[in-house]
């Protein structure tokens, strides 16, 4: 009598088409951004489609990864704008990490943008993974990596930046720690 709910997670096209028909998901979190970037097994049409038509299957949808993992931290208010204008999307999570970045979401959410200032702020703080020194290269985040963003040069993990949304998925798996979002 506790679980009200129930949801799942995803970047993936075929996992929002599969949840979307079946009667024990309540909810999908698929991610969805105007790049399309982390989005598995199909387009960012092709996701847009699936959310549409979970959402008429009586879904809630809630998006994430908005900011496709910090590459649209230069155009946020254009980023969420494209999300919650997606035809099915109920709800828009963006992560947090301090006070400043909740305003700003705030300021944004209820004004539709933000001040100069704000923005400016926002911007510098850009994130990135990096791979400290001590990886050894056992290539445990390389097999992890949904979004084939990390390779093994030279025995150690090297980052595609163009392709890593920061996802996280990789830093749990590293036996040595070596990796960093910063």
């Amino acid at each position: 009598g506790k679980i009200r709910a129930v949801g799942i997670s995803t970047h993936s096209v075929p996992v929002v088409e599969a949840a979307a028909k079946r009667d024990d998901i309540d909810i999908i979190f698929p991610i969805i951004n105007k790049l399309g970037r982390g989005i598995q097994g199909g387009t960012k049409e092709e996701m847009v489609a699936a959310i549409r038509s979970a959402a008429a299957n009586g879904k809630g949808l809630y998006a994430m990864k908005a900011l496709a993992g910090g590459h649209l931290v230069n155009e946020v208010p254009a980023a969420i704008e494209y999300v919650r204008t997606v035809p099915g999307v109920s709800a828009v999570a963006v992560g947090m990490v301090d006070r400043a970045e909740l305003e700003y979401n705030i300021e944004l959410f209820e004004r539709g943008q933000v001040s100069p200032e704000r923005a400016a702020s926002a911007r510098a703080k850009l994130k990135r993974l990096i791979v400290l020194q001590f990886c050894r290269g056992c290539g445990t985040c390389v097999n992890t990596c949904p979004n084939h963003a990390l390779s093994l040069v030279n025995n150690k993990a090297q980052v595609d930046n163009e392709k890593c949304i920061l996802c996280g998925y990789c830093n749990p798996v590293c036996p040595e720690f070596a990796l960093r979002l910063v």
